[in-house]
């Protein structure tokens, strides 16, 4: 849902506008947090998190795992 209030931003609609259109389910806040995060958002592809390219630690000693 964020591409769509992204969307209505890109059309010019007021952050007021907004709020009324979605009936008070999305707040200012919440408007804000869409522009923070608006650079990781892709349209038609599911949030995946902000740390999807960090991967995780490998093992200190391969044989740990084996035990």
């Amino acid at each position: 849902m964020v591409w769509i209030v992204l969307e209505q931003l890109d059309r010019g609609l007021t952050w007021q506008e907004i709020v009324r259109e979605w009936d008070g389910r999305v707040s200012e806040e919440a408007i804000g947090e869409a522009i923070a995060i608006a650079d990781v958002v892709v349209k038609h592809e599911p949030f995946k998190g902000f740390n999807v390219g960090a991967g995780r630690k490998p093992a200190r000693r391969a044989t740990a795992l084996a035990a």
